[in-house]
């Protein structure tokens, strides 16, 4: 029977906020310079969460939902995911598109392709900034995107491991301007080695 974590140690949340701050800031800092306003990215929660409660946070097994999935190369073994679920990834369209917000209500190849950029984008700044940290060595994949229900993408999500992992890793996302905050949701889904090997890279730093 595996080791369960249950949560994040006060350090490695603490360590964990700092590298998100500065993975974030750069993230922000590419996304207003492609959308020529300002753009913010904040990270309200951190925290280790049972496998089985990732569909509840993102709105249920059956919520429609875009996702930006990166392969973990290297040192850990899994994916990364950030996900939009429901209408944030429109909104999230309508942001990147400068289109008026509502103006999306169907996802087409352009927006796809734009919110695919959005996720390939922070979520490389973050593993970049987490292999910095801990010294371990760890590189994305190309991203791959998938539209579909809540469901279907945590199940793709681990296809590449040997077994469904107990806990992922969980970062609430959100991309904000000056009037709108878009939703959206970071997950790490590794085998459990991978997972204990990146939280005590973390605890030892």
């Amino acid at each position: 029977m595996s080791k369960m974590i249950g949560s994040l140690t006060f350090k490695q949340k603490e360590l964990l906020e700092r590298i998100l701050k500065l993975s974030a800031d750069s993230s922000a800092v590419a996304l207003s310079e492609m959308t020529d306003k300002a753009i913010f990215l904040k990270s309200p929660e951190i925290d280790v969460v049972p496998l089985g409660d990732v569909p509840a946070i993102a709105g249920g097994n059956d919520n429609p939902a875009v996702s930006v999935c990166l392969l973990l190369l290297g040192e850990a073994r899994g994916n990364i995911l950030l996900m939009f679920p429901g209408r944030s990834a429109f909104k999230l369209a309508d942001l990147i598109l400068q289109e008026d917000s509502g103006d999306t209500d169907e996802l087409s190849e352009m927006a796809i392709s734009v919110l695919g950029e959005v996720g390939n984008l922070v979520s490389a700044y973050f593993l970049s900034t987490l292999s910095d940290y801990t010294g371990l060595s760890i590189q994305p994949s190309a991203p791959m995107i998938v539209h579909d229900m809540v469901e279907a993408i945590v199940s793709s999500a681990m296809l590449i491991l040997e077994e469904a992992p107990d806990e992922i890793l969980y970062i609430e996302t959100n991309i904000a301007d000056e009037s709108d905050t878009i939703q959206g949701y970071m997950m790490l889904f590794t085998d459990e080695a991978s997972l204990h090997s990146i939280l005590h890279a973390i605890e030892t730093r």
